[in-house]
């Protein structure tokens, strides 16, 4: 009886428990992360909408920029940057299955709407 009561306490303790996304020791990275704010205040003229992308390189979390606009026509390349804003790699265009497969996890932080 003692190991039955001992295993529901665990299984409600670990139900109970927050998850929090501490992404780069930080609840919120595009308010909390100096450099990526300074990038999103940077994307002030938006005739091309533009991103910030959080991603997954090498089970590293990562961000970098990207035009997403299918009305402007462009190849950039795309700079992977770790927490702290240091360059990690550079893939250049076109991106292809080496970028899908290397950067997993991609999830939109921040877009730059299109002004009319």
């Amino acid at each position: 009886m003692k190991k039955l009561i001992l295993i529901f306490v665990t299984i409600v303790l670990i139900m109970s428990c927050e998850k929090h996304d501490n992404t780069c020791n930080c609840d919120n990275p595009l308010d909390d992360l100096a450099w990526l704010k300074e990038l999103k205040s940077s994307f002030t003229n938006c005739t091309c909408r533009m991103a910030i992308i959080q991603a997954t390189y090498n089970k590293q979390t990562v961000f970098y920029s990207t035009m997403n606009d299918p009305l402007c026509d462009g190849y950039y390349p795309i700079n992977l940057l770790d927490c702290n804003g240091n360059s990690i790699k550079v893939y250049e265009p076109p991106l292809g299955e080496t970028f899908s497969n290397e950067v997993t996890d991609r999830k939109e932080l921040y877009s730059c709407k299109t002004k009319k």
